[in-house]
């Protein structure tokens, strides 16, 4: 068995590694998942298999547009997006200063709830998102705002730091977005918390 705080080289990764933080200000970040058991990001691929008249297949990879729904996230007072997906529901807003956010993705060396104990750390990104609100409402367990985020810009790379469940990201130097569309640009950056 490995030590406490290493990394094990073999097995399986833990769901609670692989976390998800929105900021709308680029320094409050809120983690999502507390209240599901299933949070994915779809890649939505765009792709094809095309046959020509010799029967030769051939497989066309268009590019991916990326989405994450939450539809289970319950409002708290204390999440700093809240505010924010509070006045899209409100205003129905599509306008970018409204809608425009900051997702960061990470997979960890231990899981999330374990920063409040240590400092994790791992490789992940960031990247530029839309935000819509698909529903609002929900059961008794709680006001439920359901959202959407949807990639819109490219994804910088890099490393991330975690303690008491707030990231910091750092950009691999020369970090550049990689476009859904278009050939890659050069992003600037630093740390995205206090």
């Amino acid at each position: 068995m490995p030590e406490t705080g290493t990394t094990p080289a073999t097995g399986k990764i833990l769901r609670g590694c692989r976390a998800f933080w929105l900021t709308f200000n680029g320094t409050d970040w809120t983690c999502l998942g507390k209240d599901t058991d299933d949070l994915s990001m779809e890649l939505n691929p765009d792709t094809e298999q095309v046959k020509n008249v010799q029967g030769e297949v051939t497989f066309v990879n268009n590019g991916y547009t990326p989405t994450l729904s939450n539809d289970s996230y319950i409002a708290r007072r204390e999440d700093a997006i809240y505010p924010n997906l509070q006045t899209i529901s409100d205003t129905l807003a599509t306008d970018d200063e409204r809608t425009s956010a900051t997702l960061l993705v990470a997979t960890l060396t231990d899981e999330v709830k374990e920063s409040v104990t240590k400092t994790l750390t791992g490789k992940g990104f960031t990247v530029p998102v839309k935000i819509t609100v698909d529903s609002d409402g929900g059961g008794t367990s709680g006001y439920a705002i359901a959202f959407t985020v949807s990639e819109d810009g490219g994804r910088v790379q890099g490393t991330v730091s975690v303690t008491n469940k707030v990231p910091t990201f750092t950009p691999e130097d020369g970090a550049s977005g990689a476009s859904l569309d278009e050939p890659a640009q050069t992003k600037t950056g630093g740390s995205l918390s206090d």
